[in-house]
């Protein structure tokens, strides 16, 4: 059986509507009259799961208020996507505003009196191959870019990475790299032709050489 919060009360509902446990109710496109839907400026989230550190020192782990976990334990194969969860934000009109859109907002706050540990950010992405897995051919990464379609009139700029201004302060660098060779080398690899990267710096289109020995 699932369980489906409606209004004011729970409302049991079959399995076959595809999942165990949901507020509100699922529309491709269309408002719906499920009072659950419905956000303002009064009521701007539907659920708020707030955890703290109970006003203690906590022990060496990692912690969550929240995970979302999708485990594989088949042989896959041919053009699925797994996710371990999906923030997912839909727009179906003439939106000009200026504010942040996203399907997800990673947030860190730091309050005056706070100190801010290194290895910290809004958004962390994460990946393990440890010794006795294998990474097919091709490439994976921690973070990766991705589109379904930008198929639509480009009046303004489609790009990887956005980065914009901190409203106060300023940031100090776009990247930072460690000091390994990992990421960096003193020297020009072999293998390849000499390609550019393309950057738009304030809307103005530039090249960045990415060079290999010849």
């Amino acid at each position: 059986m699932a369980v489906k919060l409606l209004g004011n009360a729970i409302q049991p509902t079959d399995n076959a509507v595809g999942y165990n446990l949901t507020i509100g109710t699922f529309t491709s496109a269309a408002v719906n009259t499920d009072p659950l839907n419905k956000l303002n400026s009064a009521k701007t989230k539907s659920v708020d799961i707030c955890c703290d550190d109970a006003g203690a020192a906590l022990s060496a782990t990692a912690y969550r208020s929240i995970r979302g976990r999708m485990l594989l334990t088949y042989a896959q194969s041919g053009d699925l996507s797994v996710f371990g969860v999906q923030g997912h934000l839909k727009n179906k009109a003439a939106d000009t505003s200026t504010g942040n859109k996203a399907g997800v907002w990673g947030y860190y706050e730091a309050v005056s009196g706070a100190t801010v540990a290194t290895q910290t950010s809004g958004v962390y992405g994460m990946i393990d191959v440890p010794s006795g897995a294998t990474i097919g051919a091709g490439t994976i990464g921690a973070f990766q870019v991705g589109s379904n379609d930008l198929g639509g009139t480009h009046t303004g700029k489609a790009v990887g990475i956005n980065f914009t201004e901190a409203l106060t302060g300023a940031f100090d660098a776009a990247f930072a790299f460690p000091s390994g060779a990992e990421f960096i080398t003193a020297s020009q690899l072999t293998g390849g032709t000499s390609q550019y990267i393309k950057i738009l710096i304030n809307g103005t289109a530039y090249t960045v050489a990415a060079t290999c020995a010849s």
